[in-house]
């Protein structure tokens, strides 16, 4: 659960914020400067370009870049990467979490509606990682103890992640409120825990793993898993239980308990494909694949107005794929009916989405015309989504 809201302090409260009107030729955007606003019933639909660190990316890729928004947090402040490093930004503006000494960079997951921010951090080894949570101005991030990584806060300041022993191999999930562990994930017998994703406000918290067999072949079961916020909650394995070839990734959770996350094929070259889990959580339901989409994710839920972001891909096929339409795409699904695209800056440029608030702010990135990868925001982004051609 990826809070957004107001209460941040009055430093952030009063910064000027810059936006961008946007023009819908053919599906794509041109971001000009404007004045509209940026959320709410009377905004101007508009694409805002926010500043990069000084860098590059590493990866061309644009499923592997490394500049992008996670999360969208109160008062023009929103959070994520930039160039591999850790970032916020107040408005445009791109500021630089400070790293620890013998750290690299890593990138901030989450950020709540006071503005606490949680994340991960890289080192020279990289699978030797940390968790930590910053707050915008603070001259150190604060590290989360026995964490190696953190995915997501809630408005509480409860944090979620992970740490990893290498012996035995173990992942654990871990929750800390305070500054402290507030408590170990249980994960039953027979039971291994990949990842931990998400924390709403009611402490529900999701992540994914292996379970045991339910087949005769002794095939290991791949469910999505909900957690309670009871200290000892044991986890609700979601339907389909799916296994080592079809596996559930539940990626972000509501305020009333919705769950999306994304279906992964193994055996389909990995494709991918949307998937919702809805209380009282029976087996997961698929939205309707983006037209012209091979496959696709949901990154991201609204906190209570059920919108949700992804990625649609024509990744795998046709293959090679079509000139005259993006091989990677935002998507948009507002809970109902078809699933939709947020406009490009420039044609066939591609984009990803990650997340969306209540008053309908999308955050993710854009490759403008020269190629370049930019961590961008849609405002109004219901009155840009678009079906595009088959």
């Amino acid at each position: 659960m990826r809070r957004r809201g107001k209460g941040i302090r009055a430093t952030l409260a009063g910064a000027v914020i810059a936006s961008f009107t946007v023009v819908l030729p053919a599906q794509t955007a041109v971001a000009e400067p404007g004045g509209a606003p940026d959320a709410g019933p009377h905004c101007k639909p508009s694409i805002r370009i926010l500043e990069s660190l000084p860098g590059e990316d590493p990866y061309p890729n644009p499923w592997l870049h490394r500049t992008q928004v996670n999360d969208i947090g109160p008062a023009g402040l929103s959070v994520c990467v930039s160039h591999d490093l850790p970032a916020y930004w107040i408005g445009t503006e791109a500021f630089a979490v400070p790293l620890p000494p013998g750290t690299t960079g890593g990138q901030v997951r989450a950020v709540n509606r006071s503005g606490l921010m949680v994340g991960t951090l890289t080192t020279p080894v990289w699978t030797d990682t940390l968790a930590f949570s910053y707050r915008p101005g603070a001259r150190s991030v604060t590290l989360l103890p026995g964490g190696h990584t953190a995915s997501d806060v809630n408005d509480r300041g409860h944090i979620v992640g992970t740490r990893f022993d290498d012996d035995p191999g173990v992942t654990t999930g871990l929750e800390w409120a305070g500054g402290r562990i507030h408590r170990k994930l249980f994960v039953p017998p027979g039971y291994r825990l990949d990842y931990v994703t998400g924390i709403n406000n009611a402490g529900q918290v999701i992540g994914s793993g292996f379970g045991p067999s339910v087949t005769d072949d002794n095939s290991p079961t791949s469910p999505g898993l909900l957690w309670s916020a009871g200290v000892d909650a044991r986890p609700i394995a979601l339907k389909p239980l799916g296994s080592l070839d079809h596996q559930y990734r539940p990626q972000d959770i509501d305020d009333s308990g919705r769950i999306v996350g994304t279906y992964v094929s193994v055996q389909e070259q990995w494709l991918d494909r949307p998937a919702v889990w809805v209380a009282p959580y029976g087996p997961a339901g698929h939205p309707p694949r983006l037209p012209s989409a091979h496959d696709g994710t949901l990154e991201g839920i609204s906190p209570s107005t059920n919108v949700s972001v992804g990625i649609g891909s024509q990744f795998l096929y046709p293959w090679p794929p079509p000139q005259d339409s993006p091989q990677v795409r935002a998507q948009y699904w507002s809970g109902e009916g078809p699933m939709r695209a947020l406009p490009a800056l420039a044609p066939n440029a591609f984009t990803t989405a990650y997340t969306v608030t209540d008053d309908d702010r999308v955050g993710g990135a854009a490759e403008d015309a020269g190629g370049d990868t930019h961590p961008v925001i849609w405002t109004c982004a219901r009155k840009q989504a678009f079906i595009p051609a088959g």
